[in-house]
């Protein structure tokens, strides 16, 4: 892969994990003008209309601020649904932390290209650092998948949880996509 193309790469990286950006503790993911804000204790969902659900850890949901009144089988799919918002975000801040690392890799093989006269050593320093954050991305994109087949039982199971079901196929799909888009 040409340097300008893990350049790339390392530039759509970083604006993936900036929308999966752990501050204060929590996180968001923004799909298509909905927004899943990730916290310790709850996972917010805001729909096109400004409305919010909620769901806490132990699978309380209320929508609009109220309360709703679930079902065992509803209250397993809330609790799931924030346990994996949970695992995304951790995989998110992985993901920074790998995008980092490959920053400062690059940066310092960089350096040693320059004082040896071979910019072989920064190629190889970017595909290395690559195949890590290849790692850490695609279990990101399969996390963010994981929470919208958890989401699409929600909805089945409770309508009223359709406005705030925010992650579709098709971003789910180009989560992979972007991701790999410059491998080709």
């Amino acid at each position: 892969m040409h340097l300008q193309r893990r350049v790339a790469r390392f530039a759509l990286i970083g604006l993936l994990t900036l929308a999966l950006s752990a501050c204060g503790g929590g996180a968001s993911i923004n799909m298509h003008g909905q927004t899943i804000h990730m916290h310790a204790d709850r996972i917010s969902i805001r729909d096109r209309g400004g409305d919010t659900a909620e769901i806490k850890a132990n699978g309380d949901l209320r929508i609009a601020g109220k309360p709703v009144l679930l079902t065992p089988a509803q209250r397993v799919l809330t609790t799931r649904y924030f346990t994996q918002a949970q695992i995304a975000m951790f995989y998110g801040k992985q993901t920074g932390l790998a995008g980092a690392h490959m920053a400062g890799s690059i940066v310092g093989s960089l350096f040693s290209a320059l004082f040896h006269d071979d910019s072989r050593i920064i190629n190889d320093t970017a595909h290395a650092q690559t195949v890590n954050l290849d790692r850490h991305v695609d279990r990101l994109c399969a996390e963010i998948g994981a929470i919208r087949a958890t989401q699409d039982q929600l909805v089945a199971r409770l309508p009223a949880f359709a406005p705030y079901a925010a992650i579709d196929q098709r971003s789910v799909k180009s989560c992979f996509v972007n991701a790999h888009a410059s491998n080709s």
